[in-house]
């Protein structure tokens, strides 16, 4: 089963941020030939280990989210939360950023 590492932060509005990674990728730094750099430091996604059920929770409840990796990412687009075209991709990985708005 697919497990996730996920980072919570209160922001000053009070709303809450998700820092979600796959598990596999915590700590890595990845660099394409562009010179794109995804950093999964450990100080920013190292969190509670999450099964796919309690991320997804967690992407619903967040009013921003930080994803990183396929999985993670794949879960969000099937939540309709990211646009397929909207993802990043640096030597395989995928990032993306989702910020809710209400009004």
């Amino acid at each position: 089963m697919s497990k996730f590492h996920a980072r919570l932060t209160q922001l000053p509005d009070g709303s809450l941020m998700a820092s979600i990674v796959d598990e596999e990728l915590l700590g890595k730094v990845f660099r394409d030939e562009r010179g794109v750099t995804i950093d999964v430091r450990r100080s920013f996604y190292e969190g509670g280990l999450l099964e796919e059920e309690e991320a997804r929770e967690l992407m619903r409840e967040a009013s921003v989210l930080i994803l990183v990796g396929p999985r993670a990412v794949k879960i969000a687009i099937d939540m309709e939360l990211v646009s397929p075209e909207a993802v990043l991709w640096v030597k395989g990985v995928a990032y993306a950023q989702v910020f809710k708005v209400t009004y």
